[in-house]
């Protein structure tokens, strides 16, 4: 499955209410074990989470707010993933979220069940597990031809060229962005948008001092088109999101501080 799933995360806190802003995701998978949450995608308005719920590729930020105690295991689909184990069209689910039993109805509540029963993380991932082996019995083979060079593409260049993709590919325009609006959720230029728009803000947050242009590292036309976009994908301006005590900033600060720091890569952005 590792090819197929970016990882596992487990969220929890103990407050009464939490509010934040969530970057430009992959497809996510997400189990609520305990408490309530809601999301909206830009401006629209909050949608309730379901039990279990699929939440498309998004390209936009995303509000989230959730009533605790809550407890929330989260897993990334990477594109062929999504292929093979979703099916749908991405772009028909780009920024939803919908209800996960709807798609497979056999396993999804036992296996919420038995998360919702763990007594411990190896449990927890042990239910996991076995609900993606359950999910896999009747995958479909993605398209690895597809998406291993368009992972590498988005994930290797500051400023990923459209053309350049065309041109490793060997495939018409039309055909490349059929493929990407299948498998990815968007076209092309919106996708290349978002992820060099996602590194500079990972390049700024672990220095905030250097300004925006090293931050855009000459993928940005002017400081306007860097602030637009960084709205777009990350939910706030660059002056936001480095400001004193921003939770973003110090997510990054910690990282940094542990050598877990990097780039945004396709198996990560999740």
């Amino acid at each position: 499955m590792r090819g197929l799933i970016s990882s596992y995360y487990l969220f929890a806190f103990d407050r009464p209410f939490i509010a934040d802003v969530l970057r430009a995701e992959l497809p996510q998978i997400r189990f609520l074990l305990e408490g309530s949450g809601r999301i909206a995608y830009g401006g629209e308005d909050f949608v309730a989470m379901p039990f279990a719920s699929l939440a498309g590729p998004s390209v936009m930020a995303i509000r989230f707010e959730a009533r605790g105690p809550f407890r929330l295991l989260g897993v990334g689909l990477l594109p062929a993933g999504w292929s093979a184990l979703i099916g749908e069209s991405a772009d028909r689910m780009t920024d939803r979220l919908t209800d996960l039993e709807g798609l497979a109805p056999a396993g999804v509540r036992r296996a919420f069940l038995q998360m919702h029963e763990a007594r411990s993380e190896r449990q927890l991932i042990a239910a996991a597990d076995a609900f993606f082996l359950l999910l896999s019995m009747n995958a479909l083979p993605p398209p690895l031809w597809f998406t291993r060079t368009t992972d590498a593409w988005l994930s290797d260049n500051p400023n990923p060229d459209v053309n350049a993709l065309i041109a490793e590919l060997g495939m018409s325009a039309r055909q490349v962005e059929r493929l990407m609006l299948r498998h990815y959720g968007s076209r092309p230029k919106l996708l290349a948008r978002k992820y060099r728009t996602l590194q500079a803000a990972v390049r700024l947050g672990l220095n905030p001092n250097s300004g925006w242009q090293a931050a855009a590292g000459g993928a940005f036309y002017d400081q306007s088109h860097f602030i637009r976009d960084f709205k777009l994908f990350v939910g706030m301006t660059p002056g936001q999101f480095v400001a004193k005590g921003s939770p973003w900033l110090t997510r990054l600060t910690i990282a940094k501080r542990t050598g877990s720091a990097a780039m945004p890569k396709i198996t990560r952005v999740s």
